[in-house]
Order: C-alpha cells, then sequence, then structure tokens
C-alpha cells in the first residue's frame, strides 16, 4: 500500500462524496448517493473507484483528491470545513431527532400512554421491551414530558422528564423491580436522561445537558446515540476534542454493534470528522501528522513519521514525537480503509510544553502532568502556578490524542487515569463542580470500555 500521510487540516472531507454536502434548500439526495450506496454494498474499495462526487468541488472550494503540497503550513487555506450550519443539520439528524425510543427495538412505537395520531393505529411495546412493566405512576410523567417536547416546549418537558427521573431514582422505573431485569431498569433511566440532555441542549444550557449525558452512558453505555449527545454537549461547550472523541467511541459502537445503516454511518463520520477539524483551527501551539501502519518495524516507522513531521511542519520541531503507545483512527468510510491503523506524530512550538506532553503519553502508568510520580502531592501554589502557566495547554494536547485514539496499549484504563489525575489537580484548586463533573465523566469512561473490546481471531476460534 502506497503510504500517505494526513497533517493537520487533514482534508478528510475529500475522502467523502459531495452528495454528503448537499446544497442548500435541497430537499431530496443527488443520484451520486444512490451509486455511493452500490459501491458500499459491493464493497467496492475506495482505492479502485471514484464517485461521480470526486469530479466536483467540495464546499471550500478544493478539489476532491486533491493532496496538500508539502511545507504548505499549518493549515490549507482555505481551511477544510464543514460550514456550522451543515454542521448543526448533522447533530440534529444524529442527535436531537425525535425518535420513538429504537434503542428499545420497537421503532415507531408511542411512549406508554401517549395517544397515537388518529391515522397510526395504537402499537403494544413487544415482548421483553422494559415499557411493558414500567410503573404506572412514571407513565404520566414520561406521557407529559413527551407531549411538551414535541411541541417545542423544552423547559416544561424537562421539568416532567425530571419529575419521571426522581421517580426511577425512588423505586419506581419498572412495576416489580425485584422480577425486572437490572438492565431493563437502567435503560428506562438512560432514556429519561438523554431526553433531558436534548432539552437543556435547546433551551441553550449545555453545561447542564452534559451532567445528564455523562448519566444517560453510566445507565446505558452501549448506546451509539447517548455518545453523540454527549458529543453534541462538548460541542457546545466548545470543547471540540473531547466532542470528538464522544463522536469516534459513537462510531466504533455503531460499528460494532452491527449497524448496517449507510446514511447514519456517513453521519456520524462526518460529525466526528467536523469536530476533529474544530479542535485544530484554532490551536497554535502544537500541529499532528498522521501516519498509516502497517504493522512494520515500529521503530523505523516512528523515524520516519518524525522526519516527515520536521518537513511538512518546520514551526513546531522544538519538540517533536510519536505516540508509542496509541492505535489511532481517523473517520473513513468503513469498506474504504478497514481498520486502518495510524501513527500520530506530534510537534510543538515550545520545547517544555512538547517534553511534559511526552513524558504524560509514554509512561506505561500514566501521570499528572508537572509531577515527577503518579499521585504525589504538590502544594496549593504550585499546582495553580502549574495550571495557569502549562497545565491548561498540556490537558488541551492531551485531549486532541484522545480524539482519535480509540485503543492504548498501556491499559484499556489509560484515559480514565489521565482524567482521575485531572480531577485530582481540579481538587487541589479547590474547584470542586469542575472536579465533580470530571468525575461523573471518567466514570461513564469506564463503563464504555468494555463495549468498545473487539474479539481476537484466537478467542472467537475458541
Amino acid at each position: 500500500m502506497e503510504t500517505q500521510q494526513v497533517s493537520q487540516g487533514l482534508g478528510l472531507s475529500q475522502w467523502f462524496p459531495s452528495h454528503m454536502f448537499p446544497q442548500e434548500g435541497s430537499s431530496s439526495r443527488a443520484p451520486e448517493a444512490e451509486e455511493h450506496k452500490e459501491q458500499h454494498r459491493t464493497g467496492t474499495d475506495r482505492g479502485n473507484c471514484k464517485t461521480k462526487g470526486d469530479s466536483h468541488e467540495d464546499l471550500t472550494g478544493t478539489k476532491a483528491g486533491a493532496q496538500l503540497e508539502p511545507g504548505a503550513g499549518i493549515f490549507p487555506s482555505p481551511l477544510l470545513h464543514i460550514p456550522p450550519g451543515k454542521l448543526r443539520e448533522i447533530e440534529a439528524q444524529l442527535v436531537c431527532a425525535d425518535e420513538a425510543d429504537t434503542e428499545f427495538g420497537f421503532g415507531d412505537v408511542a411512549l406508554p400512554g401517549v395517544t397515537p395520531p388518529a391515522h397510526q393505529a395504537p402499537a403494544k411495546s413487544p415482548e421483553g421491551s422494559p415499557w411493558r412493566c414500567v410503573d404506572a405512576r412514571l407513565q404520566l410523567p414520561l406521557q407529559e414530558g413527551s407531549a411538551r417536547y414535541r411541541q417545542e416546549q423544552f423547559a416544561a418537558a424537562a421539568a416532567k422528564f425530571s419529575t419521571a427521573l426522581e421517580l426511577c431514582s425512588r423505586g419506581f422505573a419498572t412495576e416489580d423491580p425485584l422480577k425486572s431485569s437490572p438492565d431493563d431498569i437502567s435503560r428506562v433511566a438512560s432514556f429519561i436522561e438523554s431526553k433531558l440532555v436534548i432539552c437543556y441542549l435547546k433551551l441553550g444550557q449545555p453545561d447542564i445537558a452534559l451532567s445528564h449525558s455523562h448519566r444517560s452512558i453510566i445507565e446505558n453505555p452501549s448506546y451509539f446515540r447517548n455518545h453523540l449527545r454527549q458529543a453534541a454537549c462538548f460541542r457546545c461547550l466548545q470543547r471540540y476534542s473531547e466532542a470528538a472523541r464522544s463522536a469516534m467511541i459513537a462510531d466504533c459502537l455503531y460499528i460494532l454493534a452491527g449497524g448496517t445503516a449507510l446514511e447514519t454511518s456517513d453521519l456520524i463520520q462526518l460529525y466526528w470528522q467536523a469536530l476533529i477539524q474544530e479542535a485544530l483551527s484554532g490551536e497554535v501551539s502544537f500541529s499532528v501528522l498522521y501516519t498509516p501502519f502497517e504493522k512494520e518495524d515500529e521503530a523505523d516507522k516512528i523515524k520516519e513519521a518524525n522526519k516527515s513531521f520536521a518537513e511538512k511542519h518546520p514551526d513546531y520541531v522544538q519538540h517533536i514525537f510519536t505516540d508509542p503507545h496509541g492505535i489511532h483512527l481517523l473517520p473513513e468510510r468503513a469498506e474504504s480503509l478497514p481498520d486502518q491503523e495510524y501513527l500520530l506524530t506530534l510537534g510543538f512550538r515550545n520545547r517544555e510544553i512538547g517534553k511534559t506532553v511526552e513524558k504524560s503519553v509514554i509512561r506505561k502508568l500514566p501521570i499528572c502532568p508537572g509531577q515527577k510520580t503518579a499521585f504525589s502531592p504538590s502544594t496549593e501554589e504550585e499546582t495553580e502556578t502549574f495550571w495557569e502557566n502549562t497545565g491548561k495547554k498540556i490537558m488541551a494536547v492531551i485531549d486532541f490524542i484522545g480524539s482519535t485514539k480509540i485503543k492504548d496499549k498501556r491499559s484499556p484504563c489509560a484515559r480514565a487515569i489521565e482524567h482521575f489525575h485531572r480531577a485530582s489537580l481540579l481538587g487541589r484548586l479547590q474547584r470542586g463542580e469542575e472536579q465533580a463533573q470530571v468525575m461523573a465523566q471518567v466514570m461513564a469512561e469506564l463503563a464504555t470500555i468494555p463495549y468498545l473490546q473487539r474479539v481476537s481471531q484466537e478467542d472467537d476460534k475458541l
């Protein structure tokens, strides 16, 4: 396979056909979409074919398939960027759609107690659905919350769903909790939390929505839309790297769960791509380079990647290193490059920042940046000085590394340990509210880890 390198700015939009970027006012998919679907069904490799959309200009004005010249700078000009309007459209379809709880497996069935439209026959929840045994006291606030939600009365809907959540916490999720599956109870609670996420996003309160998104994941970590809602909260808070990680996890969960809807898959990929671009667009302290990795001699590939980075980004050579422990993925169509892995090389303008990030990333046990050993104590004054001068910058880099790093060779829990250190640091700074939010984020991360593991070929044979 010919080596291809993807530098900051990524240019990933050229890997998606132009029908994924419909013109304003367009209400139907272009003919190219059908061709793309057919290619997806037949497993056509991207390297051996071009869609009709490849001959079109993308939204940046750059010809699809055009490669950036080496040394063209940190960012291409203009930026390969999905306009905010398109990003919001994608987000609305993935996150804010008023779906009839497809995670429970009964498609267009209305919530319990909700009167369906006249043209729609009443439907019953299928056998095994947790809605069949929802406590009667819970059904009324769910019904009222759903009605207010559909009427776009989001404050009133949030109040009703909060009442439903309170009832759940008091043991009224199902008629007989002792005979109900714990998973069913958790999924009912997760559903209510997810509705609260959307309500608070609609109300312009992403900080409150984020807390509910963490809890929805803790209750039901395998459902990909919960992670997309978390991504939307992070995006609204301009925490783009963390949003990109949530979108990446959603993409992996969708694939691992056997998701086959092409449009959903493409939208998740585009959303993840856009968030990576947002994370990089305002960054001036570091730059990145992704190099495809095909299980060759890793030491030689790292040397090659570091050399290529220095040639492409001469302004970021005060410190360069390649992440030796990461399995990095990029938002690519699954049928194009299945399981393609990348090395991530980073370069910095500030040597000390780069060295500190490398120390945090390469150690077998992650440590809090600025400390010599894990969980070593620091005075409050030293912690405050470190955080304001370098800590924020280091955490920003570590968050970006996580936006494409689905697995860590050090430990499946390495990312969670990094968050524990951050929470500890925030505790020493007496920032209790931020510390509590990070701890909830850690719990959501830990709850998700078991669902991201692929079964090895050896285990599959066993």
